[in-house]
């Protein structure tokens, strides 16, 4: 099968009202949970505020409360994959994915939370990173317990593929840049974070953080071992998402 057929099946099945309709109505308390724990980084990423307090101001609510939306966003370094994990592991794969599709796609547009993170740990919380990616590994090499053959399983497993890689991006890298910054160049990890984004483009205050996107063909490797017959498909994807990053 080509891959044009293969991407076709993955847009047709994803936009297949009734499939998604149909299990909303059967778990439709864990589907309310699931946009609970989207939603609100969703609304902040969108507004384009520059702190949480000050979007819990725009909003009308106290200022006090911007821990809240902390969890909602640079928490999904936690939620997204231990979610996706809990809830598959329950037979709620869909809900699951919607999590660690959602709790990705947040983590890697606001970028400046993880490098904070990265900054004030240095370089063990990229290991942390690296193991917090594992859930969501798992639960593609279990695809077989949790879904026929077919289609379906085909379309998932291309979403959570995508959905790894994504998180990746969003944590992995710029926690990698951090760990290379703290053991091969001269200036403070602190430093190098004000003068150069961790998550994208080249640096000449440091020439080891070109390296910081090794541990994405790491991670592409680990999925194509989870699953092994989308391995082509996931080396485009990562080819698209680097070459997104380089432009």
């Amino acid at each position: 099968m080509s891959d044009e057929y293969i991407l076709d099946d993955v847009i047709e099945t994803f936009s297949d009202e009734d499939t998604l309709l149909s299990d909303i109505q059967n778990n439709p308390v864990k589907w309310l949970l699931s946009l609970a724990i989207i939603v609100p980084g969703m609304a902040y990423t969108m507004a384009d505020e520059s702190s949480y307090a000050s979007a819990m101001t725009t909003w009308g609510l106290s200022d006090n409360l911007d821990w809240i939306l902390a969890i909602f966003v640079t928490g999904q370094l936690f939620i997204a994959p231990l979610s996706c994990y809990f809830l598959a592991r329950t037979g709620n794969v869909a809900p699951g994915l919607f999590i660690a599709m959602g709790g990705s796609a947040i983590l890697v547009a606001n970028p400046l939370e993880i490098a904070e993170f990265s900054e004030a740990i240095g370089w063990p919380f990229a290991i942390f990173c690296l193991v917090l990616s594992a859930p969501m590994l798992i639960v593609l090499k279990s695809k077989k317990k949790l879904l026929d053959p077919g289609k379906e399983r085909l379309v998932w497993c291309t979403l959570l593929s995508t959905a790894i890689l994504v998180y990746s991006i969003a944590a992995i890298v710029p926690s990698s840049g951090v760990a290379l910054a703290d053991f091969s160049c001269e200036d403070e990890a602190g430093s190098l974070l004000s003068e150069v984004d961790v998550l994208s483009g080249a640096s000449d205050a440091c020439s080891a953080l070109t390296y910081r996107y090794a541990p994405l063909l790491g991670m592409v490797a680990a999925i194509s071992w989870a699953w092994p017959k989308g391995k082509k498909i996931i080396d485009d994807l990562s080819d698209d998402f680097l070459d997104g990053l380089k432009d």
